[in-house]
């Protein structure tokens, strides 16, 4: 569906492909990684609006029918009061009273040949995505998403992560044939996150995502395609594999180079000792068999294997704790140390102005209850997070 060959791309000063070539094949689900600003969402926009851009090399794109795409944010019209059933069938409704209308035409029109062009391009398309049973397969994508009982939720009562989900469902059934997603778990706690896998892998057409998460990069894809550095690999398998594979691929890059420099360094010193000679004696001989060597080490440093393609990040996580020694907290239980003479009402003033942030029974309700007398506080110079699941009221509290 997608080929580039040898596609080259620059911003200013900066270059973002240099001849980087790949295929995407009809219903493989590939992931897109690559450490933020490499040129990932650039690249997804390029294969969207290929006239929109001046590039070298050929870029491809043989896509049946629309090109589905999520992307990372969505703005939902607060006033658009409809109900998660009626948003996912919109375009299924559209197409059907565009047949109706062609129909009614047809009744009344003394010529049918346009009018009968007109229809099979609508029913073609009304087919192409299964128009026939669309009610049925909205109601079995929600129940994959675990969201069944959504059906006639207001799209406005979603939370964000909820909402991206039925972003998915609605480019996978209008556009099942291809759809690339951008970062597509950006919102989503891990129960909408499970169910975004299995949207994924249920979905039999092609996609493209673009995506840091491990879960999904685990779970749901069997292409990788990795960019950095203006370079692309490609790799047809799972990401555990390419992992394995790009480990083996580095330490046998690690040894040729470590060969290649060697040999380098000894016709470096070659030449070094040549050029030495050649200053006390006047000979044409050693003039010549230096030029040789120049050459020599010339290309060998062109040639030279390149360094590894870079790593896959991992997360690094340091833990720091301030811990007491056992005199001191000797000294805490038995309340023998001079610093803690002050009383239990000083301290609590003392920690009280600390205070920025205080919550008191603090509830709210919409169409249900979303928390009741909660009640929290927040001291200067704490880091805090408030986590849950989506939906129950982390944003509302903000």
């Amino acid at each position: 569906m997608i080929k580039a060959e040898k596609l080259s791309y620059s911003f200013p000063q900066k270059d973002l492909y240099n001849k980087i070539s790949f295929t995407l094949e009809d219903d493989v689900h590939c992931a897109f990684i690559g450490t933020n600003g490499t040129g990932k969402s650039t690249l997804v926009d390029m294969i969207l609006h290929p006239d929109n851009y001046l590039y070298d090399g050929r870029l491809i794109v043989d896509v049946p029918g629309r090109i589905g795409y999520v992307s990372q944010f969505y703005s939902l019209d607060e006033e658009k009061e409809v109900t998660v059933f009626d948003y996912l069938s919109e375009e299924f409704v559209r197409l059907q009273n565009e047949i109706n209308t062609i129909c009614d035409e047809m009744a009344t029109a003394d010529e049918l040949d346009e009018l009968m062009e007109r229809y099979q391009n609508v029913m073609d398309q009304f087919q192409a995505i299964d128009g026939d049973f669309y009610e049925s397969n909205i109601r079995k994508q929600l129940k994959i998403a675990n969201l069944k009982d959504y059906e006639n939720h207001l799209l406005t009562n979603l939370s964000g992560g909820e909402f991206k989900l039925i972003q998915v469902i609605r480019e996978m059934m209008i556009s099942p044939k291809f759809i690339i997603m951008d970062e597509p778990d950006v919102f989503l706690d891990f129960e909408h996150l499970n169910a975004l896998k299995n949207l994924i892998n249920s979905h039999k057409g092609t996609l493209l995502v673009i995506t840091h998460n491990r879960y999904l990069l685990n779970h749901c894809f069997n292409k990788i395609l990795h960019l950095e550095n203006a370079e692309l690999q490609e790799f047809d398998g799972t990401y555990v594999d390419y992992n394995f594979a790009l480990l083996e691929m580095k330490i046998e890059q690690q040894e040729l180079a470590a060969a290649d420099m060697e040999e380098i360094e000894r016709n470096r010193k070659i030449v070094e000792r040549l050029r030495n000679e050649a200053t006390k004696v006047d000979s044409a001989t050693k003039g010549r068999s230096l030029k040789a060597r120049v050459s020599l080490l010339e290309r060998l440093e062109a040639r030279k294997t390149k360094s590894p393609f870079v790593d896959i990040k991992q997360p690094q996580i340091e833990l720091h704790t301030s811990a007491k020694s056992s005199d001191d907290v000797q000294g805490d239980v038995s309340g023998q140390t001079d610093a803690d003479e002050t009383t239990s009402e000083e301290r609590t003033e003392q920690n009280h102005e600390k205070v920025i942030l205080e919550v008191e029974n603090y509830s709210v309700a919409f169409d249900r209850q979303i928390m009741e007398e909660v009640t929290f506080s927040m001291e200067a110079g704490e880091k805090v997070a408030i986590v849950g699941p989506n939906g129950t009221g982390k944003t509302t509290i903000l």
